[in-house]
């Protein structure tokens, strides 16, 4: 299977991604502020509510002490003021820790929004040769998981790692209000944290890559395998089809599984930290306390404070994971983006054909491998020309280089005189009409996918144009007739039924060039000559160019070109060549009528 190598070789820059994701969040600038504002004031409320804790503890710890000395009571006065201030100060931070996570939310959904909004803008610019170079699947995966991951990261990471780093600024200064020895022995033990975190971080960081990476090569099979079941199962290929799944989704499990370990080692290596800190104060605390030094309420706060301090730590470690995935998944995302778009700087309109089209030794080649190798003919206005020839000899790629899917690599195609690089490519083809072998319609009613080749047809002019298909017969049998829905794979309808609806569609769209790619390949014999006199009527003074599958369809081509090895070897019409002694379209014709085809 071709990989891309594009996703295959591009290395990992987490500070490039990072630019990206800040160029994401320029637009939100206030209400990135206001955010801010409103996690600042209930991290502040939090941060202050366990020193009137424990305050309140040191008025009852002093009142006991005082009753039990026989020199007075709790001051119950104090301790329910005390009470009731960090109620109210848990209360409005709560509040404004939901005011901050609903501005986040909106932010997140909002660059979602965008994101996948530009990336399908994208798709719609991007040239055939960037989609022979990209995987459906792997695309679809970037559009899906990897905008959701970036959505979780700015509205789950964003928001923990700016309410954990105000949290360990609040907590260090409430600490060193407290007692300045005991927050230097706590906080000594900080960088020993971030030194081991740093160490895991980069270790883990480059699994993440490869994990998206394999996550969407992964996506693209299971979405082949799922759209060639008939073909699988019938070359017997499961065993094969399987391997292929297994090899990289054993790749994409191991660098799954190595992210997930050495992210998952940050929480025990805090934990630690953070227990061995609890042990330390405690002993030092008790010291203190004996010696008057503080008192037993502020020992009760200090405790609260270290580990105010460290679960932010704790939050920072466990969001890196999903830091690191949301990196990974914007580096993706703008790797796409980012793909440079062929300009199209021609501007010259075009909506009739005059004289005639003309290929003038033309050359054209896929990456390596040259396809056309010197293809010189003229078609007149009007003309039916008829393309034949073995697989792979070049017939539909003449069809994409007029419609200008490829640029020839040499020579020139021109319309009335006119190389085709000077017409605007969407004017050129919005004078062409298609119908492939390969039938493409999406799931909505049938009336609406014939009525595709003419936005604003009525349904009387679908009803028309189905009926010089033949195929409104089988559409008024379904059970909701024309506004029978077609389901997502378009299987409740048959092959060659998918193609009469194609060549409605077409024939709905009156377009002045016809491209009829092997067209009646899917439909019975009987059928084939319904529709083969429908298309006579159809492509009546019209420009036509017909590859074709089975030669009985082009007899009364006005012109048959002969292609074998990129280049014309014979053309005329159908009863001139069949009278070429030992011609090779003679050969093909009798094989045709041996064999019922031709290839």
């Amino acid at each position: 299977m071709r990989r891309d190598k594009r996703l295959v070789v591009k290395p990992n820059d987490s500070r490039k991604a990072l630019k990206q994701v800040f160029s994401l969040l320029k637009d939100y600038k206030l209400k990135i502020f206001i955010t801010f504002i409103c996690a600042l004031i209930s991290t502040s409320f939090t941060v202050i509510s366990p020193l009137l804790i424990g305050q309140a503890t040191t008025v009852i710890f002093n009142g006991i002490n005082d009753m039990m000395n026989g020199t007075g009571t709790i001051n119950m006065e104090t301790l329910v003021n005390l009470l009731i201030i960090a109620s109210i100060l848990y209360i409005v931070s709560a509040i404004f820790t939901y005011i901050q996570s609903w501005f986040l939310t909106q932010i997140s959904t909002d660059i979602s929004y965008k994101l996948r909004k530009q990336l399908i803008e994208k798709i719609n610019q991007l040239s055939m040769k960037d989609f022979d170079k990209n995987k459906r699947g792997d695309i679809l995966s970037r559009i899906t998981n990897d905008v959701d991951s970036l959505q979780t990261g700015i509205t789950s990471t964003f928001l923990q790692f700016m309410t954990a780093v105000i949290t360990i600024v609040g907590v260090f200064v409430m600490m060193l209000s407290i007692n300045v020895t005991l927050t230097i022995v706590t906080v000594i033990l900080v960088p020993i944290s971030f030194l081991i975190i740093s160490f895991i971080m980069k270790k883990s960081q480059k699994y993440y890559k490869d994990q998206l990476k394999y996550k969407g090569i992964v996506n693209a099979q299971i979405e082949e395998t799922f759209g060639g079941q008939d073909i699988i199962r019938t070359f017997n290929q499961e065993e094969k089809s399987f391997s292929t799944f297994q090899k990289d989704n054993d790749k994409w499990y191991t660098y799954d599984w190595k992210s997930q370990f050495y992210s998952s080692l940050m929480g025990p290596v805090i934990n630690f930290i953070s227990n061995l800190s609890y042990v330390i104060i405690a002993v030092l605390g008790a010291i203190l306390v004996l010696q008057r030094a503080i008192l037993v309420g502020d020992i009760l706060a200090f405790f609260q404070y270290i580990q105010n301090f460290t679960h932010p730590i704790q939050q920072i470690t466990r969001v890196m994971n999903l830091v690191q995935t949301a990196l990974a998944a914007t580096e993706r995302i703008f790797e796409f983006l980012e793909i440079e778009v062929e300009e199209d700087p021609s501007t010259l309109e075009i909506n009739e054909i005059n004289d005639e089209i003309t290929f003038n030794h033309v050359k054209f080649g896929y990456d390596d491998e040259t396809v056309i190798k010197d293809l010189t003919f003229n078609v007149r206005k009007g003309e039916k020309v008829a393309i034949v020839g073995h697989t792979g000899a070049g017939k539909s790629t003449i069809v994409k280089l007029l419609m200008r899917f490829y640029d020839v690599n040499d020579g020139e195609i021109k319309i009335d005189g006119v190389n085709i690089n000077k017409y605007n490519k969407n004017s050129l083809r919005s004078m062409v009409g298609m119908v492939l072998q390969d039938t493409w319609l999406f799931s909505d009613t049938i009336k609406e996918n014939i009525r595709y080749g003419n936005l604003n047809a009525t349904d009387k002019e679908v009803i028309t144009a189905s009926k010089i298909a033949y195929a409104h017969n089988f559409i008024i049998h379904l059970p909701e007739g024309y506004d029978t829905v077609l389901n997502e794979d378009t299987d409740n309808i048959s092959i060659g039924q998918k193609q009469l609806l194609t060549i409605a569609r077409t024939i709905l769209s009156n377009k002045k060039i016809l491209i009829l790619d092997e067209a009646t390949s899917s439909v019975d014999t009987r059928t084939e000559k319904f529709i083969q006199d429908a298309m006579d009527r159809l492509m009546n003074n019209k420009t036509s160019f017909i590859i074709a599958h089975r030669l009985s369809t082009i007899k009364n081509a006005d012109k048959i070109l002969v292609i074998d090895d990129g280049r014309i070897i014979e053309e005329g019409t159908h009863k001139e060549l069949i009278n070429i002694e030992n011609g090779y379209y003679k050969g093909l014709y009798n094989q045709f009528e041996v064999e019922g085809g031709v290839d």
